[in-house]
């Protein structure tokens, strides 16, 4: 998290204004983040930056770059924006055209979570289903008279939705009861905690804070617990949304292109981890799949999933010497053989046993435990564990 939050940030600073993606650029953009990779995940430093990035869940930094440097095209409406080889539409990214009214002019929006009764009603709700979206709202006068639905482009979020859908209803009841006393209903918090934001920087948010007015009372009503007007309103946006045209047409919300680019970018990274020229390749047949979610910052463990660890395999392969496993049993003498196999660690072993997988072991806290508790006995009776070869020693 304190990567992500900020030594990334420093890392990828004004990116858009000096990366321009040349293989020396990724080579010093990833150098740099190895660094810091290495202090995370306790690692030893042979270890690859590939092997780095995948067990510390970090995205490499050169594609970070790319995402910052693809995002600030398309925000500032950039000629012919792309993202590794894509091209961005940024004609229909959606833009914020700020409200002339003056900011002394903006009153404070109120609502509650009251259910009062009332002469007219209105229930609004957003759905994006089958990855087609759709607003609605149904009118109570005090019962239930009618439903409005609207669908919404397919690339737009539910958050647009939900806005619309208290648009299109405060519209309404401007045009049909203007002067009518109403309580308005909606189940997303998210549309009223922005309506009482005083920059919200939303084209649908200012819309309907220019509706509002005396007559109108907001509320907010927890989903699907059986509110009768919610419940309605809910299968409305529904079928909204499965309406054979598209009645509304907003632009790209720039979460959902963060969302896309991010998508993108996981696709590269999972490309590179694929290649089989790739480093990192025992990381790899535990981990195969990259995942952000995933953080590996304890130092025995790095050794476990990376095999880059206090082993004769290890000590031979870097030249740092020789020897070999004083029980013999095992040609490599890799970091599995103490994990699962040697007999000189047998002691050792309650929950582990052979046969069983790397990731079987990170699943279960108490194996994990274990493994941590006999890669730190390997590192105190080493001298005991590793035979030193005859010729080194001549």
């Amino acid at each position: 998290m304190l990567y992500k939050r900020a030594l990334e940030r420093i890392i990828v600073y004004a990116a858009p204004a000096w990366w321009v993606g040349t293989a020396n650029q990724r080579q010093k953009i990833n150098s740099l983040q190895r660094q810091v990779l290495l202090a995370v995940t306790g690692a030893f430093r042979t270890t690859s930056t590939a092997a780095l990035q995948v067990i510390s869940g970090i995205e490499p930094a050169d594609l970070v770059c790319e995402m910052e440097a693809a995002l600030y095209q398309l925000k500032h409406n950039r000629p012919d924006p792309h993202f590794l080889g894509v091209h961005l539409e940024s004609n229909q990214v959606e833009r914020y055209l700020p409200s002339w009214a003056h900011p002394s002019t903006k009153h404070i929006v109120h609502w509650d979570q009251d259910s009062p009764d009332y002469d007219l009603g209105i229930f609004t709700d957003g759905s994006k289903l089958n990855g087609q979206v759709g607003a609605a709202f149904s009118v109570f006068d005090p019962q239930h008279s009618g439903d409005f639905q609207f669908r919404l482009d397919d690339h737009c979020s539910v958050f647009q939705a939900e806005l619309t859908a208290i648009k299109q209803a405060l519209l309404w009841k401007q045009q049909n009861r203007p002067h009518a006393n109403c309580h308005l209903f909606t189940d997303s918090m998210s549309s009223l905690k922005a309506l009482q934001k005083f920059a919200p920087k939303n084209n649908l948010v200012d819309d309907i804070n220019s509706l509002l007015d005396g007559t109108i009372s907001l509320h907010w009503v927890k989903a699907h617990i059986g509110v009768a007007g919610n419940e309605v309103a809910d299968k409305a946006a529904k079928a909204a949304s499965d309406r054979p045209s598209v009645d509304i047409h907003l632009g790209i919300p720039e979460s959902s292109l963060k969302t896309s680019i991010r998508h993108l970018l996981l696709r590269e990274w999972q490309d590179r981890w694929k290649d089989d020229n790739a480093k990192g390749r025992f990381t790899f047949n535990i981990f195969p799949e990259v995942k952000t979610n995933r953080c590996i910052d304890n130092r025995q463990l790095s050794q476990v999933v990376t095999n880059h660890g206090l082993c004769p395999y290890y000590l031979k392969k870097f030249n740092l010497r020789e020897c070999n496993c004083r029980c013999g049993e095992d040609v490599d003498d890799d970091i599995l053989h103490y994990i699962f196999r040697c007999p000189l660690l047998d002691s050792q072993r309650s929950l582990i046993r052979p046969g069983q997988s790397v990731l079987q072991i990170l699943q279960d806290k108490h194996r994990t435990k274990e493994v941590k508790s006999l890669l730190s006995f390997l590192f105190l009776h080493q001298q005991d564990i590793f035979e030193q070869d005859p010729e080194d020693i001549s």
